[in-house]
């Protein structure tokens, strides 16, 4: 999930983010673990920059379907749309692994 913000609100978003959005998305059953990173650097033509991306891990695509489908995900997105979505702007992608590849050194 990438995300933006007006720079007014986003220590805001971000501190309910971290500490409500995310856990309540990680109690879900189909979740395994929720990662956010801070952008940097980000070269898509886009008109608009994510200041964060979320990753959230699932086992399967049917985990996801699961997940999305709930009433649960339902209202964690409202509860986002309420509090943001009149100023943000968010960009969801379901990605499926396709190469995992690490350094065999030390």
């Amino acid at each position: 999930v990438s995300q933006w913000l007006p720079e007014d609100r986003l220590a805001e978003w971000n501190a309910w983010h971290t500490a409500v959005h995310m856990p309540a998305v990680v109690a879900r059953p189909e979740m395994r673990r929720a990662r956010k990173y801070r952008v940097i650097s980000d070269n898509h033509p886009a008109d608009w920059t994510p200041q964060y991306v979320t990753v959230y891990e699932l086992d399967s695509p049917a985990a996801w379907e699961s997940y999305n489908a709930s009433p649960a995900a339902a209202a964690l997105r409202q509860d986002h749309t309420d509090r943001y979505g009149a100023v943000g702007k968010i960009s969801r992608q379901l990605l499926i692994l396709e190469a995992d590849v690490t350094d065999g050194g030390g």
